[in-house]
């Protein structure tokens, strides 16, 4: 019985390769169609807002806040991180640099000097 198994020959396994007929295979959608489909709808919508956005967001913050609301959430990124009070971290003398830096660019517009302490601090800004 061995001296069969040596006379056959070894079999290999016939790999299918897939010929379609090119009559009968369905046509296929060329890979760019999808895109620019995507990209004529987003055309589309952007010259929608351009046109009618602005207004139509003021009539649905007034008529509808919860929707306006939820549109402003869905824009924002996932992972957006709001730090409320940045100010907790820095000292009381960091603080008061930055009002003072602040009324040195403000100062220009305003109408009237502002009331300045002897520190060259506004009363808000020192403390009283």
């Amino acid at each position: 019985m061995a001296d069969e198994v040596a006379a056959r020959p070894a079999r290999r396994k016939a790999r299918r390769k897939s010929v379609a007929n090119p009559a009968s295979a369905p046509k296929s959608r060329p890979k760019r169609t999808k895109k620019t489909l995507g990209d004529d709808f987003l055309t589309a919508v952007r010259a929608d807002f351009r046109a009618h956005g602005a207004g139509v967001i003021a009539e649905v913050r007034a008529d509808k806040p919860d929707q306006y609301l939820k549109i402003v959430l869905s824009v924002l990124p996932k992972d957006f991180d709001v730090a409320v009070n940045q100010l907790d971290a820095l000292s009381d003398e960091e603080i008061r640099n930055r009002i003072r830096a602040l009324e040195a660019v403000v100062k220009p517009f305003l109408e009237e000097p502002a009331d300045l302490g002897p520190d060259g601090i506004s009363g808000a800004a020192g403390g009283a």
